[in-house]
């Protein structure tokens, strides 16, 4: 049994270091989850369980139904819930005879109506929804993101799009309204990329990020150099010029042979980078989408199994060859967090999976709020430890499932020893699924908890803690 000076020097271990000074992990009032271990110190009888995000019944929800959409549609591209518009909107890829940026709107997200916008040519008509590629310049589109920003002082530059444009380069566009687009404003020759590219705006750093592709040379069997996609980062302040692309997620010997690191998308949650990745072994010419996640927006790390997060599809499914990352944005909606991805039932090597027509699609699955990851304890309880941390109000919430269990709560400080009136006794069991709920105690005198270094001891049985914060009553 771990005694309470080791339990005191692990909580401590992991906090911030300042000269001599040891500070506690700054947490604010952000969702504490479970994707990585910065705030946890130890668990006992509590395990990590990854969820997988459940697919909506009517996909795939945006079908190939377009002469320029003949060879496929792919979300190498965005979708956002526009809150000043109140509509959904997505831009996505389409192949013909080359690569598009297509446009699309929904009420619901479910529904998509590919308006007739008359922007660009395809076979000599503009009767189509097409927004980029067609006229110069004629970019090959293989991959682009889009970011809405109303506060922008430019109008011409409220929505910003990075794409590849072919050449292993990526451009930068800016445009008034999504639809009508201008650029490159960037220099398109300044940085070496592959394909398939995203981007994000980094809050946290406040920084624009581009997710670049570029070979990395790995040592394979017998001493011989193996070249395999991976993922580099660039940072812009202003979206014209770049940082030297430096690496972020690269192949390593946990991965079986023949892996590639092919696609990245990413948003902000909680103060956290998360993000898709999308794994093709070449070995086997499968593809599948795998959980990644950043505290610095530098350094990416994959979840602590690298298991399929969004599973392909059964034979006669149009996901049933392989998956690509989700596209790049985050949308909540109904308490929940929407994830988009393409789908294909055919490997990378266009090969079918079953029989029948090759199909392709645009698919939507649906993730619970905070729903990454639960710490999970089962009938016979467990304990999870916090390390300490700052938080920024008094009020403990919890996401958390108990209704045939419970979960209690103890408030510790830098001792590790309860706080007066939120220790164990004093604690109120939750017994319920809510994605928002309160942890109480009795009512009496309870000490302050803003701005105070403090551990939390979780008490689960039979129940699962998906995230925790402190906010102000």
């Amino acid at each position: 049994m771990m005694t309470p000076h080791a339990f005191l020097a692990l909580v401590t271990s992991c906090c911030v270091s300042t000269g001599s000074v040891t500070q506690p992990i700054q947490v604010g009032t952000h969702r504490q989850i479970f994707v990585d271990d910065q705030i946890i110190a130890i668990k006992v009888g509590v395990t990590l369980t990854l969820h997988q995000p459940k697919k909506v019944a009517s996909n795939p929800v945006l079908l190939p139904d377009r002469p320029w959409e003949v060879g496929s549609v792919a979300i190498y591209g965005t979708v956002l819930y526009d809150e000043q518009d109140k509509c959904f909107k997505m831009w996505y890829r389409a192949i013909d005879d080359t690569c598009y940026a297509c446009y699309a709107t929904s009420d619901d997200g479910i529904r998509w109506t590919k308006p007739t916008l008359n922007l660009k040519p395809h076979k000599g008509s503009t009767e189509n929804n097409i927004v980029l590629g067609g006229l110069e310049p004629k970019f090959y589109l293989d991959g682009f993101a889009v970011i809405k920003e109303p506060n922008d002082p430019d109008p011409r530059r409220r929505y910003k799009m990075l794409t590849y444009c072919g050449n292993r380069h990526f451009a930068c566009m800016v445009s008034p309204d999504g639809l009508r687009w201008t650029g490159p404003i960037n220099d398109v020759a300044a940085h070496d990329t592959g394909d398939v590219v995203s981007m994000y705006k980094d809050t946290g750093l406040n920084q624009y990020v581009a997710l670049l592709k570029r070979r990395w040379v790995l040592e394979g069997k017998n001493g011989k150099p193996e070249k395999r996609r991976a993922r580099l980062v660039s940072f812009s302040d202003d979206f014209t010029s770049w940082s030297v692309p430096d690496w972020a997620l690269i192949p390593d010997e946990k991965d079986p042979p023949g892996a590639h690191i092919y696609s990245h998308v990413a948003y902000m949650y909680e103060g956290l980078r998360l993000g898709y990745i999308s794994i093709f072994n070449d070995k086997t010419e499968q593809v599948d989408v795998q959980l990644c996640h950043s505290r610095d927006g530098r350094r990416w790390h994959r979840y602590r199994q690298r298991v399929p997060f969004i599973p392909v599809g059964p034979e006669g499914s149009f996901d049933a060859g392989s998956l690509y990352a989700g596209a790049s944005g985050l949308v909540v909606r109904d308490g929940k967090i929407w994830i988009y991805y393409c789908g294909y039932n055919t490997d990378h090597a266009g090969r079918i999976r079953g029989k029948g027509p090759k199909l392709n699609g645009i698919g939507l699955a649906h993730l619970r709020l905070d729903g990454f990851v639960s710490a999970d304890a089962g009938p016979r309880g467990g304990t999870l430890l916090t390390r300490q941390m700052a938080c920024s109000g008094n009020v403990l919430h919890v996401n958390a499932e108990a209704p045939q269990g419970q979960i209690q709560a103890e408030i510790l400080d830098a001792t590790l020893a309860p706080l007066p009136g939120r220790d164990i006794p004093s604690s109120i069991p939750f017994k319920r699924d809510s994605t928002d709920a309160t942890l109480r105690w009795k009512p009496g005198t309870a000490a302050d908890v803003a701005g105070k270094p403090v551990s939390i001891r979780f008490h689960l049985k039979n129940a699962k803690l998906y995230s925790f914060w402190f906010a102000d009553e």
